[in-house]
């Protein structure tokens, strides 16, 4: 690590408290997810704002704890969720909220990825694998784009590599206005695909259909005696995210996306794991 600090000529902290008595105002948190719910409270104590990868945590007590320390010692409490910031989701928010998508029927959800390795598939310090990984952001996209409330779960999960972590799964989410989705979460790209893998929805309106995938628009490159490739030519969501919550620091604004935010996948997530461990339809009491 040391190594790599010097490389890129930037400072390298040996400790936690070394980070959190420098003169910064803000913590980056990309750590295990076990340990996002230490590290918060840890910023929030030393009066650091907070932005936390997802998931904001592993249990939805810990999340709302994360949220209470964070107001209480005024700070703000940001939460990774860059899917709402590619230009192709916010491209169809804006034509859902000007009433041009028509009434939707149904969702066929995917969030694919390459399997990420390392800590991802250490049960204790990921809390999970691909259903953790990949539901949260689409069921946030649910909430935040169409204020869609979850009526039940019912999801299914496999393992093709693993004894206690999942790489694949399927969830079957009923809104409370009717509307239908389902939502592939599995770790099936190879490692040689073009991309790391999709975040895309098929919304069935009364209108048609319309095909959005929170990557990006792409082309898809093939040249001769070379794997195909894939140039992303819009602007990265990552980069767009943090510069939004960087305006939001300096600027004294509200959180776009905030630990309640954060909150409602973790919630989510949870209930898929009791549906998948009880082979049953969680119905959700709101």
């Amino acid at each position: 690590m040391t190594t790599f600090a010097k490389e890129l000529g930037i400072p390298f902290f040996p400790s936690l408290e070394k980070i959190l008595t420098s003169p910064m105002d803000t913590a980056l948190i990309c750590s295990e997810n076990s340990l996002h719910y230490d590290y918060t409270l840890a910023c929030a104590y030393h009066k650091r704002h907070v932005i936390v990868e997802n998931p904001l945590a592993l249990k939805a007590e810990d999340a709302k704890r994360m949220i209470l320390t964070c107001e209480e010692n005024g700070v703000k409490l940001f939460v990774a969720h860059p899917v709402r910031y590619a230009q192709t989701i916010q491209d169809l928010k804006r034509i859902y909220e000007a009433g041009e998508l028509g009434e939707i029927l149904a969702i066929v959800a995917t969030n694919h990825g390459k399997n990420p390795g390392g800590w991802f598939i250490d049960k204790e310090l990921s809390g999970g694998g691909a259903l953790l990984d990949h539901t949260i952001h689409l069921v946030d996209l649910s909430k935040w784009l169409f204020d869609f409330e979850i009526e039940s779960i019912y999801a299914r999960t496999n393992s093709h590599n693993y004894d206690d972590i999942e790489d694949s799964a399927l969830l079957h989410i009923h809104f409370t206005n009717g509307v239908f989705m389902s939502l592939d979460t599995s770790w099936n790209r190879p490692d040689n695909y073009p991309i790391w893998g999709d975040a895309a929805m098929k919304i069935v309106t009364d209108k048609g259909t319309i095909y959005v995938d929170g990557f990006g628009r792409r082309a898809d490159i093939y040249l001769e005696n070379k794997p195909a490739m894939n140039h992303l030519y819009e602007n990265d969501m990552n980069t767009t995210m943090l510069a939004d919550f960087k305006r939001c620091i300096e600027e004294d604004l509200p959180a776009p996306v905030t630990g309640l935010d954060g909150l409602y996948p973790v919630e989510i997530a949870n209930l898929a794991y009791q549906s998948a461990h009880t082979k049953k339809i969680i119905t959700l009491n709101r």
